[in-house]
């Protein structure tokens, strides 16, 4: 899976796919809350559940987002993420990818 999202998105995948699980989130979120019409099929215990539900996730992911966004494995960190950076630390970026 990481090497798939590594080739998907490139280096920094981890901030891209928790930024883009963040914006679903968000917006499931926020179209769940404005337009109680879209769970309003449910029971109402289970569409007040999905409602709490919606927004923990999207609270959640935000937190994750936050934390990756800039790790010590995203460019500019510990972890080498060009070819360029490779040649001045030494460490083979390609040993994950192959």
């Amino acid at each position: 899976m990481k090497t798939m999202l590594s080739k998907i998105f490139g280096a920094n995948w981890r901030s891209s796919s928790s930024g883009i699980a963040t914006v679903v989130a968000v917006c499931t979120a926020i179209a769940i809350h404005s337009d109680h019409s879209l769970v309003a099929f449910l029971p109402d215990v289970a569409e007040v559940y999905v409602i709490g539900i919606s927004k923990l996730v999207a609270i959640v992911s935000g937190i994750v987002f936050a934390f990756t966004v800039k790790d010590s494995a995203v460019t500019g960190g510990t972890v080498a993420q060009t070819i360029e950076a490779e040649k001045r630390t030494g460490e083979n970026i390609w040993i994950n990818y192959n």
